[in-house]
């Protein structure tokens, strides 16, 4: 759900820090030849998706297909706030509002978490239909105070008067500081967030032992905070 296209500032920090790859890294490595069921793990009832520090606030996202040159740029807000544990969330409602209504596809109406989870979201789209959506597997790493990579795989269903479609999506992201632009020149004390997206979409589960992709997607994103002025 976003994408990025300013110079990173962490690209030889594994080679500095002799860094081993990681499960994600690996899985990154292989892409688009994915398979499922991969390592990521099943999260429990009441887990999220805990956010670096450096995440917090609200941000101009940019995301951009890498394949698709006739496509315009999808421009949207993020939003990352603590929970009451204290941990660092993504205001996921938030989000996929500002999202859904930024695409010119779709026909999202309305968007709703499931209040016992934060891995549920339901969606009401146009024409009667709804989309349910499930997080049913997800691995994060965060490799130093410059890079964090996430993956999670998401349970969709969509239902219509007619039938109900069920798809499984994983959606891999590597998150970097990089730095903003000010009179051409790289400013690192206001810092943007640049990332890496490979996407894939799957049948719904049980067909086979061995999922294979039938879609495969990669973007760029580029995380700008929000100027409250």
């Amino acid at each position: 759900m976003f994408t990025y296209t300013v110079p990173a500032v962490a690209e030889s920090s594994l080679e500095i820090n002799n860094f081993q790859p990681s499960k994600l890294y690996e899985r990154k490595s292989i892409w688009p030849d994915w398979r499922l069921p991969s390592s990521i793990k099943r999260p429990g009832l009441k887990d999220d998706l805990i956010y670096p520090d450096w995440f917090e606030g609200v941000w101009d996202v940019t995301s951009e297909i890498e394949s698709d040159q006739n496509q315009e740029p999808i421009i949207h807000s993020a939003k990352f706030i603590h929970n009451t544990s204290g941990d660092l969330i993504a205001d996921r409602e938030y989000n996929t509002k500002s999202y859904a209504l930024r695409t010119k596809t779709g026909g999202f109406l309305s968007v709703k978490n499931d209040p016992k989870s934060p891995n549920r979201q339901f969606a009401q789209l146009t024409e009667d239909r709804y989309l349910e959506t499930k997080i049913i597997g997800r691995l994060q790493e965060k490799i130093d105070n410059n890079i964090f990579i996430t993956d999670e795989l998401i349970l969709q269903i969509l239902h219509t008067p007619e039938f109900s479609r069920v798809s499984q999506v994983e959606t891999l992201t590597e998150f970097k500081k990089c730095g903003s632009i000010q009179n051409n020149k790289i400013n690192m004390s206001d810092f943007n967030i640049c990332g890496e997206q490979f996407q894939a979409i799957y049948n719904q589960p049980g067909q086979n032992l061995i999922s294979l992709p039938i879609k495969t997607e990669k973007s760029k994103l580029i995380l700008r905070k929000t100027n409250d002025d």
